[in-house]
């Protein structure tokens, strides 16, 4: 079974960078959709209906955190599991995971439908945008479930060694939401409903591959009947909660980002850091991609004791990472103008705002691929702890300091300077931790070797 896994491949840049391709696709496809829903948003919907859905997406990305946390911290413990050649105990574990994500995903959707009003209320939806706002949310409430175990499965195809399965249902399901939303959009014209039920379906059909794909056609991982156990659980969890950490970041800042630009600018400054986040979204999916992607290389040779390799993954990936980092910084400036183009016309307040904030912005790419790889490199060697605190350094505690103290001296370019200010504070703290990282692999190679050289006593 271990020889047939490409995970336990010994792969140089390129293989390496080609195991990783489908996971980059991937992202890039469901970034793509996302951004379509923007897209279709803003042109058939208005700003007005593009800010609405941004003041919702804390509470979607509640459902997004928890499932994020089941998908990397599970896949690290089952590709680990895996590399430790107990085929059993893995799809065990994996069916427990994704059991858990099904129902974690139905309670979120329950309380929220539930307590959607004072939800809405503290997320900041002003009474122009609160109609779109429950639009938007109530549409999307029932496929929760399907979201999350779109994102466990999203993540199991590539500890199954299948990353291009992973890539072919995102690319279905990013047609299929871009199709529907021109229909439900353009041509129905339902607006802002038609984009959640859009995303809705595409979720629900990539879910029902998936299901179908493990139930049937899986290489490594298959369905067992499901067994509660506790401490399977609070490993996946404690391994994953800094890609929580991250995902409820998200959450958080993007609130907070709404609250300082509808301060500085009203609604057009809420439309703004929708349209710039959007914009980041798709130019880091191939950073997000690729740290993905690589993460069950990294969990199976950890739990093959593979340090050697282990060391020279590393270097591999941080050369890639340069590189990915150059070129999304490179596309942010020449491909700004046209980004905002898609989701406003030229020359209107908003896109005054959203063009002058997104090149100050665009910074950030220099350094949040490194720092996202950090968190989920040591999340990938079961090391959950370091991996939150690499999180929350970036993605909450950074971006809020400096969303609280720029503006103080440069007023709203004050706003835009917050995240670059937190990635490049980030960047030396993952300098440090990966550099520690890379002794305590050296010292254990050095003593695997010590072990080897010792004598043998025959009796």
């Amino acid at each position: 079974m271990q020889k047939q896994n490409p995970l336990a491949r010994q792969h140089d840049i390129r293989s390496l960078l080609r195991f990783a391709a489908p996971s980059i696709g991937m992202m890039l496809i469901i970034s793509l959709y996302t951004v379509t829903d923007g897209i279709f948003i803003g042109r058939y919907a208005g700003s007005e209906a593009l800010a609405a859905s941004n003041i919702v997406y804390p509470a979607i990305n509640l459902v997004l955190g928890l499932a994020i946390m089941l998908a990397s911290g599970g896949s690290a413990l089952v590709a680990r599991t895996l590399g430790e050649g107990n085929s059993r105990l893995a799809s065990r574990r994996f069916t427990l995971i994704v059991c858990t994500a099904a129902v974690l995903g139905t309670l979120l959707a329950l309380l929220l439908a539930i307590f959607m009003a004072p939800v809405l209320g503290f997320l900041g939806a002003s009474p122009l945008l609160y109609e779109d706002c429950v639009r938007y949310l109530g549409i999307l409430l029932p496929f929760y479930p399907a979201i999350a175990l779109m994102t466990v499965f999203n993540a199991f195809f590539i500890a199954d060694g299948r990353p291009m399965q992973g890539f072919l249902i995102s690319l279905i399901s990013g047609l299929t939401n871009a199709t529907l939303d021109y229909v439900f959009l353009s041509y129905l014209g339902w607006g802002i409903l038609g984009a959640g039920l859009a995303t809705g379906i595409a979720d629900l059909m990539s879910a029902s591959i998936g299901l179908v794909y493990f139930t049937r056609y899986s290489r490594s991982l298959h369905f067992t009947r499901p067994t509660l156990e506790l401490r399977t659980l609070a490993k996946t969890i404690s391994n994953g909660c800094s890609e929580l950490v991250t995902e409820a970041s998200v959450g958080i800042t993007t609130f907070l980002f709404n609250i300082a630009t509808f301060t500085w600018a009203g609604e057009d400054g809420v439309a703004a850091i929708s349209i710039i986040l959007y914009a980041e979204m798709l130019l880091t999916s191939i950073l997000i991609g690729f740290s993905n992607g690589v993460a069950p290389v990294f969990s199976y040779q950890f739990g093959a004791r593979q340090y050697k390799e282990l060391l020279r993954l590393m270097k591999l990936a941080l050369i890639s990472l340069g590189v990915f980092s150059l070129a999304a910084f490179a596309g942010s400036r020449l491909l700004a103008h046209p980004l905002i183009a898609l989701f406003l016309p030229a020359g209107g307040h908003a896109a005054d705002l959203t063009l002058n904030g997104f090149m100050i912005f665009s910074f950030s790419f220099l350094c949040v691929g490194f720092n996202m790889f950090t968190s989920g490199f040591f999340t990938a060697i079961s090391d959950g702890r370091t991996s939150a605190i690499a999180s929350f350094t970036r993605n909450l505690a950074g971006i809020v300091i400096f969303l609280t103290i720029l503006p103080k001296f440069f007023g709203f370019n004050g706003v835009w300077l917050a995240v670059p200010a937190a990635d490049l504070s980030a960047l030396f703290l993952s300098a440090f931790l990966l550099y520690d990282q890379r002794n305590v692999f050296i010292d254990k190679r050095r003593q695997q070797l010590a072990r080897l050289r010792q004598p043998v006593h025959v009796k």
